[in-house]
């Protein structure tokens, strides 16, 4: 949960009082890699908190993710209703992980204390998904 607050402070936003997410990845081998959203001029071409922990943990070599957490600055959590969830690109992408590596996914939702709400496991969160087992 810090090292995912701890990336929240490298996000890049347009605004400085905008919502700041920052990620972090727990992969099969032990090693916790965070990152913050990095918001894009065109908006389009945004990537979120998650996608990018997973990508830097990619950059390292490693692919399989055996936890992820995500958090927010007051602002993210106020927009979000006060729980940060997952979206479903980024479950898209943590799906296509669990592919290649067969873990399930432990989601750790934490709230602005990063008290721990709920943990998740992606199996279990992902209805139809693309490609199916």
């Amino acid at each position: 949960m810090k090292a995912a607050q701890e990336g929240m402070h490298f996000a890049r936003t347009i605004h400085q009082d905008s919502p700041r997410f920052g990620s972090a990845v727990l992969t099969d081998k032990g090693n916790i890699y965070s990152a913050g959203q990095y918001v894009s001029d065109s908006l389009s071409l945004t990537l979120h908190a998650e996608q990018v922990a997973i990508a830097h943990a990619a950059a390292h070599g490693e692919y399989a993710i055996v936890a992820i957490a995500t958090v927010g600055n007051e602002a993210a959590y106020k927009m979000s209703g006060g729980i940060i969830y997952p979206c479903h690109i980024c479950k898209q992408v943590l799906w296509e992980s669990h592919l290649r590596s067969g873990h399930n996914t432990e989601i750790y939702i934490v709230d602005s204390s990063l008290k721990i709400i709920e943990k998740l496991l992606l199996r279990e969160i992902m209805h139809s998904p693309w490609p199916m087992l």
